[in-house]
């Protein structure tokens, strides 16, 4: 009866509020005794007040054929998709597929960027992750062009979780990207959603404080709407994050009525997940159990057994993988050798089916997508090259020409041997002028296409791969020197897999056109600083900014540049005692002039030639992390600008980097 009146009377906002304003002041006492005991009451018997799950899904499907209007069509065949995914995801692929099909057909935007984002979760639930990525990039792009806020922050979140495995860099930038939209997120469902994604993505990275703070968030959000599907998923998510700290019984209690509530909307996936889970805590809870250990490595077996059955039947192989895992583990603890190794051998299957050497090498950092577009850009550079090498040509016969018009002119006649002359030699310099930039775009090219083709091959995300393989199973039996030699190889095919992004990025920045408009360059450079302090709570730095610097710019290149450029202020000052970044403006000839200042390491300025040169670096791996690509980038973004960009600094003594638009 207590529960019931905390949940559905007016006792249930009197302690949504108390538990945030005792989560603020006194974080660490909530985290460990208060919030989790309130979650556990707070567990509701019904939270069902709205349509969800399978009635849902049938509803919409009913009223599909009402719906006249194409775009209106589209936005149910989404919905309907997005809702299965947790259903039958194979089921749910025939929607997204067909709202993709007639978004394209009748050219709706906004239609073909919900398609894209529904099939985002269908394909990784099948576990297809290039499909997935690919889809996910293609949403951005659509939800970016049209300033979708509420759907550009979820998908940011939803690349953020893809690539959590691949590369924690570009996990990062996603995560800190989707940070600066939430408050411009104007509808509640979504911006509670996002609130609380963005938590569970800091609990996925082990970082509890920050992710009890965005759920909660999520939790009193819905509360106060009475979005009752996310009370339940934000409290099971509270549950997953017990037990990451081992606080198992409170995690148990939590993510059991997860479970309870997800049968009763048939919630298939998050039944197979929380029935894993659930085996997991009492796997775990039987090792100091005594005398009730052996009833819960049974209850652990009954759950791992219905999470391998869900998810067989969803084609979930990730959720097959970790529930086969689970069992074998059971059986170990349990004495029962043989069905241990069967249900290994069977964990191994479904690794190598979502993790071998195809699937690895299609869900790199480059993605599926990427894939084929660095093939579409070798051949594009070999058509570049060939017209190249004709205009040369061309150009070599056409002062040939000129030579022999001027030396048959000067025979002629004295009088033009002057005007005839001048023009050879113009003739000439630009001709040389022409040939120099050919050859100059000629040479980086050559280098671009030679990096691709030899150096940044699919073999890198294989070794990559087996790493992870070889790290999760067979550390224990590595020695000291082998475990330093695999740390190694993982941390070099990181840096090439850095590599591979940034020069995609350097790529995508040379073909986009600059639109300009109005752009504050300070709140930009204040909203850098502020995701850099949430990247990196463990340093303290000041960052000094110019107030109202208004440039006339494409606000995503120079929101690139300024990343760049403040990114590499804060790595190159991160060793000194107090470091300090100042970002102001200043006025020579008449230009305004925009400078990056840090109290760094600094470098000799006889090396400055090589700055903004790709790949070229002044200071080593072993003292600075870096692939050499984003000064290279920020020089290309002020050329297409029109502008220029300098650097002064001296050794010990910092850099300043100054630039015009």
């Amino acid at each position: 009866m207590l529960a019931h009146f905390l949940i559905d009377g007016p006792g249930m906002m009197y302690f949504g509020n108390l538990s945030l304003h005792l989560y603020s002041k006194d974080k660490s006492f909530v985290m460990k005794i208060f919030f989790p005991a309130l979650l556990v009451l707070l567990i509701p018997q019904n939270l069902q007040a709205q349509k969800v799950g399978r009635p849902l899904i049938d509803s919409l499907t009913a009223a599909l054929p009402k719906v006249k209007e194409d775009t209106e069509r589209v936005k149910t065949l989404s919905i309907i998709c997005y809702e299965l995914r947790n259903i039958n995801p194979k089921e749910a692929l025939d929607p997204g597929q067909a709202a993709l099909q007639l978004s394209e057909k009748i050219n709706y935007q906004y239609g073909k960027g919900l398609s894209h984002y529904s099939l985002t979760f269908i394909y990784h639930i099948l576990s297809r992750l290039p499909e997935s990525i690919d889809h996910a990039l293609k949403a951005e792009a659509i939800f970016d062009s049209l300033k979708t806020t509420n759907y550009l922050c979820a998908t940011y979140l939803m690349l953020a979780y893809l690539y959590k495995d691949l590369d924690k860099g570009i996990t990062a930038k996603y995560m800190q990207k989707a940070t600066a939209l939430l408050p411009y997120n104007d509808d509640i469902l979504w911006k509670a959603r996002n609130n609380g994604t963005l938590g569970n993505n800091y609990r996925n990275l082990g970082k509890y404080d920050s992710a009890g703070k965005y759920m909660m968030i999520h939790l009193q959000m819905s509360e106060k709407n009475q979005l009752n599907g996310e009370i339940m998923i934000v409290k099971n998510r509270f549950g997953y994050m017990y037990m990451a700290q081992s606080k198992l019984d409170t995690a148990y209690a939590l993510i059991k009525a997860g479970l309870e509530y997800f049968q009763a909307i048939g919630s298939t996936r998050m039944v197979a997940e929380n029935s894993t889970t659930l085996g997991k805590i009492r796997l775990r809870q039987s090792k100091d159990a005594g005398s009730l250990g052996k009833q819960y490595l049974a209850e652990a077996e009954k759950y791992a057994l219905r999470g391998l059955k869900v998810s067989g039947e969803l084609g979930y192989l990730i959720q097959s993988y970790s529930a086969s895992r689970l069992l074998s583990d059971i059986y170990k603890a349990d004495g029962r050798n043989d069905m241990a190794l069967d249900y290994l051998n069977a964990a191994f299957i479904d690794y190598d089916s979502v993790y071998g050497a195809q699937s690895v090498s299609k869900a790199s950092v480059l993605s599926w997508r990427n894939e084929k577009e660095l093939k579409q850009k070798q051949l594009e550079l070999l058509q570049l090259h060939n017209r190249q090498q004709k205009v040369i040509i061309f150009g070599a016969s056409f002062s040939i020409l000129i030579l022999v018009i001027a030396v048959f002119v000067v025979v002629r006649s004295r009088k033009k041997q002057r005007r005839a002359y001048l023009l050879v030699q113009q003739q000439k310099e630009e001709i040389s002028r022409v040939l120099g930039e050919l050859e100059a775009t000629n040479q980086e090219l050559e280098a671009f296409s030679y990096s691709v083709s030899h150096d940044l091959r699919a073999p890198v995300r294989r070794i990559e791969s087996l790493c992870m393989f070889l790290k999760d199973d067979y550390e224990t039996l590595l020695d000291i020197t082998g475990k330093d030699l695999l740390r190694h190889i993982s941390e070099s095919t990181g840096l090439m897999n850095r590599l591979i992004e940034d020069l995609l990025t350097l790529s995508r920045i040379t073909r986009q056109t600059v639109n300009r408009a109005p752009c504050h360059l300070s709140d930009i450079a204040a909203q850098i600083c502020e995701d850099l302090r949430l990247t990196y709570p463990e340093k303290t730095y000041t960052c000094r900014i110019e107030e109202n610097i208004i440039v006339q710019a494409d606000f995503r290149l120079l929101h690139i540049a300024l990343q760049n450029l403040i990114d590499n202020a804060w790595k190159y000052s991160s060793k000194t005692g107090n470091p300090e970044i100042i970002i102001g403006s200043e006025m020579a000839d008449n230009r305004q002039l925009v400078f990056i200042r840090d109290n760094g390491v600094g470098f000799n300025m006889g090396q400055a030639g090589k700055l903004f040169t790709p790949f070229q670096r002044l200071h080593s791996d072993e003292h600075f992390k870096g692939t050499g690509i984003g000064l290279a980038t920020v020089k290309r973004i002020i050329t297409k600008h029109g502008g220029t960009i300098t650097a002064q600094s001296e050794p010990g003594k910092g850099t300043t980097f100054r630039f015009t638009l």
